[in-house]
């Protein structure tokens, strides 16, 4: 991992990375925004579902054609109470990897919400508490 003060790099695979994302997710108390690629991590999509039964408001916004395929957790999530919103594009994909906690900590980069993300890509996930990210 690497780190400065207030930003943190974790790298995948078998970086701990969505294990700090899950802690993060526990700690919220308002609000998770979320948008991402593919997501298929029951583990992460746990930890938002508790986040939710807490209290927590959860928005999840998906790229439509790749919540279609059949490892994706989108049904899993709606049925566990979780906001979802699907974005279709013409040309390209939702590509995005990010999530917003309580509007103070950014987490972005090039990891999906996914098994393959954590145990076997190369992946980046940068965690920052920078204002000026934040509000970009």
């Amino acid at each position: 991992m690497a780190s400065n003060p207030g930003t943190r790099v974790i790298f995948s695979p078998q970086g701990g990375t969505s294990k700090e994302m899950a802690r993060l997710i526990k700690a919220a108390k308002k609000e998770i925004a979320v948008a991402v690629y593919a997501f298929s991590s029951k583990y992460l999509g746990q930890a938002l579902a508790g986040a939710l039964k807490r209290g927590v408001k959860i928005r999840v916004l998906l790229d439509a054609d790749n919540a279609r395929k059949a490892y994706s957790l989108d049904e899993w999530l709606a049925g566990e109470g979780i906001e979802l919103r699907f974005i279709k594009i013409k040309r390209g994909s939702l590509h995005h990897k990010f999530m917003l906690i309580d509007g103070k900590i950014l987490i972005t980069g090039s990891y999906n919400f996914t098994n393959e993300s954590e145990f076997r890509n190369y992946e980046a996930a940068i965690f920052t508490n920078h204002k000026g990210l934040i509000q970009a």
